[in-house]
């Protein structure tokens, strides 16, 4: 009789033991299935970065700055009425003073030490394409500011942190237009970099010519 009820124990437990591994195993299933889709989303092609043009002309330094409207209404959706203006066409004055009240904190530059006041002077949305995510709209920023020494305009000094503050895997890739023109050709890269700050502030970068 003993022998019997030990043996009733054992498969009853056996049983119990059973029914909690397979629940178990189908949490552990499940857990893995969360686990992959993260990091498919992980791998996902981000959109492209910022990339920042610079030119000379005469005593004014010109900057032209593009990025994702997309990543830009994720980090102030107040822009996403902008994806209802036209292509190509200059923003009113209304979204222009608003893009303006966002990029100036987030981009500064210095000559010499110096800081050189910068003034947005004209924004367009644009469409642009990717190879990894298609077409896409982008704004496009026109910027100028006045050089301290016209006949040596390299090196300056960049601070940029605009949309990266909020999306780190945003990155900023800064070239300087040679021959004063748009063609691709004219285009010398001088710096590409992501988020980093430096004793509480955005990394500063000199940009020199290679």
């Amino acid at each position: 009789m003993i022998l019997r009820k030990l043996a009733r124990d054992l498969v009853t437990n056996w049983k119990g033991t059973f029914t909690i591994s397979i629940r178990g195993a189908y949490a552990l299933l499940f857990a893995i299935f969360i686990m992959a889709g993260s990091v498919g989303s992980a791998f996902a092609h981000a959109l492209p970065g910022s990339v920042l043009v610079f030119s000379e002309n005469e005593d004014q330094l010109h900057v032209t700055i593009t990025f994702s409207l997309d990543d830009l209404v994720i980090v102030e959706p107040e822009f996403e009425r902008l994806a209802d203006a036209e292509i190509g066409t200059s923003l009113t004055e209304e979204k222009l003073t608003a893009l303006c009240r966002y990029i100036e904190p987030h981009i500064a530059l210095s000559q010499t030490s110096n800081p050189l006041p910068v003034e947005l002077i004209n924004a367009t949305i644009t469409e642009a394409s990717n190879e990894h995510v298609g077409k896409f709209s982008q704004v496009k920023l026109q910027m100028v500011a006045s050089t301290i020494e016209p006949t040596d305009t390299l090196p300056i000094t960049l601070t940029y942190d605009a949309l990266m503050h909020e999306i780190r895997s945003h990155r900023a890739t800064v070239y300087w237009q040679n021959d004063g023109g748009n063609s691709v050709e004219g285009l010398t890269g001088v710096v590409d970099f992501g988020y980093k700050v430096v004793d509480g502030n955005p990394q500063a970068h000199e940009l020199a010519l290679p």
